[in-house]
């Protein structure tokens, strides 16, 4: 049973490419490389005091697989907060402007998930507390692309972490969810 869902959704992936493969070039009778072959490979982003409850923080996305995004991210809330995660998910195409030189705009969407590790360092305990979570946001993205395989990218995410309960002597957070949400600028290539 499990092995049909998964071939459910490998078949809803590709049927879902092929169509984005097979678009019409405006005004010409012939079929365009797909989306695919210039798409970047790579946006390596950056944020300071545009997120929720992330102060600081950076992240690296790999874009090479088809259809799905890769995110690595290492955030601070404040000097002794700060947390590292790793997620990944489908990721939608939702306008493509680029023109045959790869130029212009392209905006995608994407639904990611994975875990999330926050650390703390307490005083009074003497001693490093680290909650693990599961994280899930859905992001907006948009890139400008100056050349085929560089532009410049801004990112919207929205989302949220559920901690696992904790027993250690530091607790770092507590809630059923922590919001996560941001504003990052970045470059793709």
């Amino acid at each position: 049973m499990g092995r049909m869902r998964w071939g459910a959704l490998a078949g809803v992936l590709l049927c879902t490419h092929l169509a984005e493969a097979r678009a019409e070039a405006p005004d010409s009778g012939t079929l365009v490389a797909s989306t695919s072959q210039r798409r970047g490979i790579l946006t390596v982003r950056g944020y300071w005091r545009t997120g929720v409850p992330d102060y600081l923080g950076g992240s690296l996305t790999v874009n090479a697989i088809p259809w799905v995004d890769v995110e690595l991210g290492v955030t601070l809330v404040n000097p002794v907060l700060g947390s590292l995660y790793l997620r990944a998910g489908p990721r939608w195409s939702l306008y493509e402007g680029r023109n045959d030189a790869g130029r212009g705009l392209s905006l995608r969407l994407s639904a990611l998930a994975g875990a999330r590790n926050t650390s703390t360092y307490s005083v009074s305990q003497g001693d490093w507390g680290a909650q693990w979570g599961l994280n899930a946001v859905g992001a907006l993205e948009g890139t400008y692309w100056l050349a085929r395989y560089f532009g410049v990218s801004a990112q919207l995410v929205a989302g949220g972490t559920a901690y696992f309960p904790l027993r250690r002597p530091v607790q770092v957070l507590s809630g059923p969810v922590t919001p996560d949400a941001r504003f990052s600028l970045g470059l793709s290539f």
